[in-house]
Order: C-alpha cells, then structure tokens, then sequence
C-alpha cells in the first residue's frame, strides 16, 4: 500500500514538473513574440543585416546597407567602418563611394572627402554609365557639385543618351534652374518620346511634347543598361 502511495505521488510530481516545464516554455515564446513585436522597423533592419553580413561577411552590398541605416543614426565613425567594408569587397560601389564621401564630411575630415571625390570622379571619366551612376550617388548624399561634375563627365561620352539628358534636367530642377532643366528635359524626350515622366514635368512647364504613333526603342548602351535595371527594380 505505501509503495502504491509512493508510486502515486512520484506521478504526481513529475506531471507536476512537466506542466511547470510546459508553461515556462509558453510563456517564454509569448516573451519572445512580445519582444519581437515591439522593435521598431529600423531595429528589425538592423537585426536582418547583422545576421546577412554573419553569414556571409564579404558581402558588400549589406555593409552599405548598414551604413546608411548608421548614417541615419549619425553613428558616423560606425558607418564610415562598414562603407571600408563594403568597398574593399567591391571597389566600384559608386553609391558607397558617394556615401563614403559623406561620411568623411560629417566626420569633419574634408580633406580626406575631397581626396576621396576625385579619386572616385576621375575613375569614372571614360565610362559614362559609371559616371552616371556616382553622379546619383553623390546628388542622393546631397553632393551636388561633385553630382554635377559626374553628369558632365558623363554628358562629354555620351551627348545623345535619353537616360543622361533626363537625369541631368532633374538636376536642374532639384536646383531650381527650370530653364536649364528645360533644355535637357525636351532633349531627353526627343531621344526616347516615351517617358511619361519627363512628359508630365514638361507638360507643368507648358511645353507640350508629341508622341510618336510608332514606338522606337533606343540604339544607346546606356539606355538599355538602365532600362534593364529599371526593369529588374520593378520585379523585386
């Protein structure tokens, strides 16, 4: 009878434990969940690009990424680490190179930000998408005369580009000189017609724009190039 009692009360027990056992667990995944729920949208990125660059460190792209998300932060010396980072596993990130221009500015190392924007203009000087490109970098960072001297660069290689004329009119008037943004903006439309965009801003600037009943792709490189990458940021 006692070892029957005994039997029991060990039985006892253990479902005893094992609920125990059972409810901690639930409640720590509740924790967890509650945890998880309230990160903001900025700590969810930074997790996500932590653990990107833990399983592959020579990836460039998330070290920019977390760069910017630094930068937002004005972690400034953080970000300028990560930009290091990024360009010594691709040199020809224009836009990390823009942002590592940045950085050095914020960091009140002008000299070195000067050194580094000419090092990167005169990379790009023979090829126009590539000039193209840090151009954007450097107008997104704020850098707009090293943005314009890229578009020059850019424009002396290739004259007849739409997608150049068109980004350089947007330049203009990102500065706010409507006449000059004029100018590169009918050019762009009169190279490729099709681009509702420059249509509607010239149409807000009382220049009414024909379009072509036959539709005519664009023979320039640099057009199809960024076509192609406009493409692809559409499917993602």
């Amino acid at each position: 009878m006692r070892i029957a009692a005994y039997t029991l009360l060990i039985a006892l027990v253990s479902v005893s434990l094992t609920g125990c056992a059972m409810f901690d667990g639930s409640d720590k995944d509740k924790q967890d969940k509650s945890q998880q729920i309230s990160k903001t949208p900025k700590q969810l990125r930074y997790e996500e690009l932590n653990e990107e660059i833990d399983r592959d460190f020579d990836d460039a792209e998330a070290h920019y990424q977390l760069a910017k998300l630094y930068m937002t932060d004005r972690r400034f010396s953080k970000a300028d680490y990560h930009l290091e980072i990024a360009l010594n596993f691709k040199p020809m990130l224009r836009e990390a190179q823009a942002s590592q221009v940045k950085v050095n500015q914020l960091l009140g190392n002008d000299s070195k930000a000067a050194q580094l924007a000419e090092i990167y203009i005169n990379q790009t000087k023979s090829k126009a998408e590539e000039a193209l490109l840090l151009g954007q970098g450097f107008q997104n960072e704020g850098l707009d005369e090293y943005a314009f001297d890229c578009y020059q660069n850019a424009l002396a290689l290739a004259p007849d580009s739409a997608v150049l004329n068109k980004q350089v009119g947007y330049y203009y008037l990102d500065q706010g000189d409507r006449s000059r943004a004029e100018v590169y903006l009918k050019k762009s439309i009169q190279l490729d017609p099709y681009q509702p965009d420059v249509s509607n801003e010239l149409g807000k600037m009382g220049v009414s724009v024909e379009v072509p009943k036959t539709k005519k792709s664009s023979g320039f490189s640099l057009d199809r190039l960024f076509k192609k990458n406009e493409e692809k940021s559409g499917q993602n």
